[in-house]
């Protein structure tokens, strides 16, 4: 059996409220729909501009030596090797310190201050140790060749022998003092007999008045004195106590 509908009139649908709300909206977009095609009218023309204006770029990069299709290809390159995903962290680490970067371009703002303020520091040093009688130039550059020459000639084992020679009391103030006098004295004697063609004999009578002398008995008791502590300082080294610490 055959079913037969009756389409409405187009009285009907014109009447019917959802046509009617579907001419509204067709007719209130109808003046940006008129926009669109007069665009799409004038889109010839500006395709034509736009490559005019291309040309000419081209043509001004060509006489400046450019070519823009070589640019073009390193930079496609460049763009796939910054999208690579361990470039992209890397960025997104960068990134992340931006903040830690600007406080270090507000240090560098401030280091023309400090660098001119250090300078200041460093000239009123040299003038100090100037007129200490101390030029600093000569004496960094021989205390720097010094270093390169000692350097150069001292083996790690000696090195090592001289740090023991500097913590122990050989460098106390009143050792360094006595063999200061030390040494006045051997210049002292060499002056007073070694420079004599023939040096002064000594017999015994003369040995004995030379004991006699004030100078001479306190030379003897500081030599008595050295011995005994000498031999203080043998006896603990080589009691039994320290031997067994070592």
């Amino acid at each position: 059996m055959e079913t037969t509908h009756e389409r409405p009139s187009l009285a009907d649908r014109l009447s019917d409220p959802h046509t009617t709300a579907a001419l509204h909206r067709l007719l209130d977009r109808a003046e940006s729909l008129d926009q669109m095609l007069q665009v799409a009218g004038d889109l010839p023309n500006l395709v034509a501009i736009a490559t005019d204006f291309f040309d000419a770029v081209c043509h001004k990069a060509s006489l400046d030596g450019i070519d823009l299709e070589d640019r073009a290809s390193q930079l496609l390159k460049l763009f796939v090797q910054i999208t690579e995903p361990a470039n992209l962290q890397a960025i997104e680490r960068l990134i992340s310190r931006l903040p830690n970067l600007e406080a270090g371009t507000a240090l560098l703002d401030e280091f023309p201050e400090l660098f001119a303020t250090a300078v200041d520091v460093l000239d009123e040093w040299a003038r100090d140790l100037k007129d200490d009688g101390i030029d600093l130039e000569k004496s960094v550059r021989q205390g720097l060749y010094a270093v390169l020459y000692l350097g150069g000639q001292i083996r790690r084992e000696e090195l090592d022998r001289i740090g023991y020679l500097v913590k122990s009391d050989v460098m106390n103030e009143h050792s360094i003092e006595s063999v200061g006098m030390a040494g006045s004295a051997l210049a002292s004697c060499r002056s007073g007999t070694c420079e004599h063609p023939l040096p002064k004999r000594v017999g015994l009578f003369g040995l004995l008045r030379a004991m006699r002398d004030p100078d001479t008995q306190r030379a003897l008791s500081f030599g008595l004195q050295f011995a005994k502590c000498y031999g203080g300082v043998l006896a603990e080294k080589h009691s039994p106590s320290s031997q067994e610490q070592k």
